[in-house]
């Protein structure tokens, strides 16, 4: 926990330093504090499901998916709940050793509840898409990869070019929307949030039968 609070710390300098000595708009700052609270403070489980398959553990939950995604979502959102106020916590003291300032809406609890249940679906469902891969943990590499540069992370989609803005959007809901609203963006945006939600549902809705086949296929059930 210590080196986890202190590699988050220093994230938490190197982007605040950065982008306070560019004399950004006012709510990018409250917006990286959102960001990195959301995307630090979530478990990353996927690969848990993996081992599960390895050791033949998974085939029968897979056959129950409503209990199975219920309790993978409690065991997710305990360790959610304790981490997010850890890394929200940094992010505010290293706003106040910096001298800057940061507010975040009234909208920031729906917003960040909304996001992680966005980033919840997406571990599941990128899990799912997986089993039929023989290198599932380069995947993952890729993912995170792919979440933290093209996931609006630690550049808001308001300084990408349009055309780029636009092709990311899907990948970047799961932390550009709840943190821009939490910054102040419109709360509209919670709608939109509500929309990848339902989009995800229904991949996993298709995507349940066929990981349980490909279990099937390698023996692990």
């Amino acid at each position: 926990m210590a080196l986890y609070l202190g590699y988050t710390l220093i994230v938490y300098v190197v982007l605040f330093s950065l982008w306070g000595s560019l004399e950004a708009p006012p709510w990018v700052l409250g917006y990286l504090w959102a960001a990195e609270a959301l995307y630090m403070g979530v478990p990353r489980f996927w690969g848990q499901l993996h081992q599960e398959a390895q050791r033949g553990e998974l085939g029968l939950r897979l056959a129950l998916p409503y209990p199975f995604v219920f309790l993978r979502f409690q065991r997710y959102l305990a360790t959610t709940l304790l981490q997010i106020p850890l890394v929200a916590a940094v992010g505010g003291a290293v706003i106040g050793a910096l001298g800057l300032s940061a507010s975040l809406s009234l909208w920031s609890l729906p917003a960040l509840a909304l996001g992680l249940i966005l980033n919840f679906l997406l571990e599941l469902t990128f899990a799912l898409l997986t089993f039929r891969s023989t290198s599932p943990m380069a995947l993952g590499v890729l993912l995170e990869m792919l979440r933290l540069l093209g996931g609006a992370v630690v550049l808001p989609l308001e300084f990408w070019p349009e055309g780029g803005a636009l092709l990311l959007q899907p990948l970047a809901a799961t932390f550009y929307l709840p943190a821009r609203v939490a910054a102040g963006g419109e709360p509209v945006w919670l709608l939109v949030s509500l929309c990848w939600i339902l989009v995800f549902l229904g991949l996993l809705a298709r995507l349940f039968p066929r990981a349980l086949a490909a279990l099937s296929e390698r023996g692990e059930v």
